[in-house]
């Protein structure tokens, strides 16, 4: 009796055991490690952190390209406008031209205000050259 409950639950450790042995005759397709699966996480990990570095670069590049213009164009106004006020009747037409160019449908579309004042940057081209050259300096 205490044979059976041994050998039932296990505990012989001196009855034999069997030991069987498979083989395969056809493998299936080879699954990758995870050493491979790792090593391609830090590929592609690498590759997006590139990619990330190249966007951020143009981005910067881009917001510096965009703020030189933005700070060119206010030196532009600030230039006529100084030019301006020395002329009093172009200050009358101008105020004429703002109230017309308010007035129209032209109003809320971007860009057109800008066209106002196209002519005074043609007119005034030298004083603003030397302020830019001054602003370089």
């Amino acid at each position: 009796k205490q044979w059976y409950q041994r050998r039932v639950r296990g505990k012989d450790l001196l009855a034999p055991k069997l030991v069987s042995r498979t083989q395969f005759e056809k493998m299936g397709p080879q699954e990758p490690t995870y050493r491979q699966i790792i090593k391609q996480a830090k590929k592609v990990y690498g590759n997006l952190e590139e990619q990330h570095e190249r966007a951020m670069k143009l981005s910067e590049a881009e917001a510096r390209r965009i703020h030189k213009r933005y700070k060119e164009e206010i030196l532009e106004l600030s230039v006529i406008q100084r030019e301006l006020f020395k002329r009093k009747n172009e200050v009358r037409v101008l105020s004429e031209k703002l109230i017309d160019y308010q007035n129209s449908d032209l109003y809320n579309q971007p860009g057109t205000f800008a066209n106002i004042f196209e002519p005074y940057a043609e007119l005034f081209k030298e004083q603003i050259e030397e302020a830019k050259k001054d602003l370089n300096d």
